[in-house]
């Protein structure tokens, strides 16, 4: 068995095609074909069923690539470490986060960190929540900074959810609406009104269905955007109404009303997110030093 048959291997069960695997790898395909034969021959069982129009992974794949797939994360491991002890912790990690924590709290981090590790390369990811996890599972993205409980991924066994902080979702409204006066009100209160909202697949906006659908009813989109600041300027106008995270309400930034949301306050609860799963040590440096701002927060 080599070390290549296991990446090939985790390649088409990622991509159900050994075409798309193939020019992944940046192999021949027949090449590809005949090294997952051989390992097929070696193991005495099929990872994969092929027809001319798909291919499926069979139980004994599945197990077979999931293996293959700590393996491989304990080798990649493995050679970080030993990069650290030969002259200095170098690397690369993804950090995938939502906009706005990028651009408020995300660069002071940041900086700390790079102060400490000039030779640990950060790349950022932002995005809406479901399609970061979604990069967290398959390996794209090492690390998200973000909300959990809200989105497809809440309580999957693969991840490890570790609170950092904790924010209110409140109502937000311009500042010459209706309740801009008060300090709280009830979602239903808002039912026949626009709403300004984030991109499909939002943690917020996950929860913002969800208390409508409590209440009876479904949000009446006006816009929708990936951007807070746009959200929060399009509220300013008068253009809709908003759920919007207490902490970016209270930056400068356009005129709006922030209202607790009746009978409780809907707390959301900030977390790093980490797949259950060997890092390198680059990527473990990073997550400890997260660990420890946060602490000393």
């Amino acid at each position: 068995m080599e070390l290549r048959q296991l990446r090939y291997a985790i390649a088409i069960a990622k991509r159900l095609s050994f075409t798309q695997a193939a020019e992944t790898l940046a192999v021949a395909q027949p090449a590809l074909s005949q090294q997952i034969a051989a390992l097929e021959r070696e193991l005495g069982v099929r990872l994969f069923e092929r027809t001319n129009r798909r291919v499926s992974v069979t139980d004994a794949g599945r197990a077979f690539v999931a293996r293959a797939e700590r393996v491989l994360a304990e080798l990649d491991a493995a050679a970080e470490e030993m990069t650290a002890y030969a002259g200095g912790l170098r690397g690369r990690v993804v950090v995938g986060t939502y906009q706005s924590f990028a651009e408020y709290m995300l660069p002071k981090l940041l900086g700390r960190f790079h102060a400490a590790h000039p030779g640990i390369e950060i790349a950022l990811r932002e995005g809406m929540a479901d399609d970061l996890l979604a990069g967290l599972m398959d390996g794209r993205i090492d690390v998200f900074i973000g909300h959990l409980h809200e989105t497809r991924y809440a309580g999957d066994p693969a991840l490890v959810d570790e609170p950092l902080y904790e924010d209110e979702l409140v109502l937000a409204v311009g500042g010459t609406h209706r309740l801009a006066s008060r300090r709280s009100a009830r979602i239903h209160e808002v039912r026949d009104e626009p709403f300004v909202i984030f991109r499909p697949g939002s943690s917020i906006t996950n929860r913002l269905n969800a208390l409508a659908r409590e209440a009876g009813f479904a949000p009446r989109v006006a816009f929708e955007s990936v951007d807070s600041f746009t959200v929060r300027a399009l509220v300013a106008e008068g253009l809709g109404v908003a759920l919007f995270p207490r902490l970016l309400g209270n930056t400068p930034g356009p005129n709006i009303a922030l209202l607790s949301l009746e009978p409780q306050p809907v707390i959301r609860r900030m977390s790093l997110v980490i797949r259950r799963a060997p890092y390198g040590a680059a990527a473990e440096r990073f997550i400890a030093f997260l660990r420890e701002q946060m602490l000393d927060a």
